[in-house]
């Protein structure tokens, strides 16, 4: 015997896949719609973030310390990091004895242009300075003083800056100071701890010396 088509049954197994696809099509459709809803949404609140953290930033010591920051704007922010700097860029160049020369050179290098500290570490051994530090035991130690002048230049990314320190010589007798008066150009780069946690680094620095205590003389 034939099996006889049943039309009817055919048509409603028909319209009833036909109603899954439908089904299945809509549901892989909401997904994908909401997938790039979230993202669209995740994009826009990690610019918002980006948005927000170029507008802050963290100041640290030279130690690698946060310090506590209140609603400065970003200027203040900036030269904040400025006088760490320049804190660290005194005492790097100018400080040394037997135990640290070649390592606070080090990090010197990375606080002001290479040509540049060249010329104040030339200065040091024409003075024979290492040598008196190796052979004497004399020590050296630069201390930040203040913030001389500040100045803005080019497109805001650069500060003109003065500023004075103390450098001790520190011999077997009483320590012979002078005023340093340090002068150069600071451009922000990166950060990078704990070598230059500011990310501020001096192009065109010089430095002069203005003796403040007098050797004394034994007769």
């Amino acid at each position: 015997m034939e099996t006889k088509l049943n039309k009817d049954q055919v048509a409603a197994q028909f319209t009833t896949y036909a109603s899954a696809k439908n089904k299945q099509a809509l549901f892989v459709k909401l997904t994908f719609g909401s997938v790039i809803i979230i993202c669209a949404l995740a994009l826009f609140f990690a610019s918002e973030i980006a948005k927000d953290a170029t507008n802050k930033i963290i100041v640290v010591d030279a130690a690698g310390q946060l310090l506590p920051v209140k609603s400065e704007n970003q200027e203040q922010l900036y030269k904040s990091l400025l006088t760490t700097h320049c804190y660290s860029v005194a005492y790097y160049t100018n400080s040394f004895d037997v135990n640290n020369i070649k390592g606070n050179q080090a990090r010197a290098a990375f606080l002001v242009n290479g040509s540049d500290l060249n010329a104040i570490i030339g200065k040091y051994q024409h003075d024979k300075a290492y040598s008196d530090a190796l052979n004497k035991g004399t020590v050296y130690r630069c201390d930040f003083d203040k913030i001389e002048s500040l100045q803005v230049i080019g497109n805001g990314a650069e500060y003109q800056v003065v500023f004075s320190s103390v450098l001790s010589i520190i011999d077997n007798g009483v320590p012979l100071k002078f005023k340093v008066i340090s002068s150069g150009t600071a451009i922000r780069t990166t950060a990078r701890f704990p070598e230059n946690p500011t990310g501020f680094y001096f192009k065109n620095y010089t430095q002069e010396y203005e003796q403040l205590t007098q050797i004394e003389s034994h007769e």
